[in-house]
């Protein structure tokens, strides 16, 4: 009895670790489009996704991506200042072990 439970949990277990990997191969590669404002500190504020393919399934790793990056902020006069309306594509790629 305790064999049969064993090997059939082991199974279940690798049945739904070769399902996620197969949906992840279904979905191939990706992207996400961004825009975004650079605050006078040069970090990255008011994120929003543009476009995004396969239905947003990249889109929370490209906002919190995008949320660590810094800019060197734009000087106007020797100001630091707020840029507005940036844009950036982020590519993702599913690579196979």
């Amino acid at each position: 009895m305790k064999v049969s439970l064993i090997l059939s949990l082991i199974l279940i277990l690798c049945s739904c670790a070769s399902s996620s990997n197969k949906q992840q191969e279904a979905i191939g590669n990706g992207y996400v489009i961004l825009s975004f404002d650079i605050n006078e500190q040069g970090q990255t504020e008011n994120i929003e996704v543009v476009e995004s393919s396969h239905e947003g399934f990249f889109d929370n790793e490209a906002i919190n991506s995008l949320k660590k990056w810094k800019y060197r902020p734009k000087l106007v006069n020797g100001v630091p200042t707020k840029k507005e309306n940036q844009k950036v594509q982020l590519e993702f790629e599913i690579k196979k072990d």
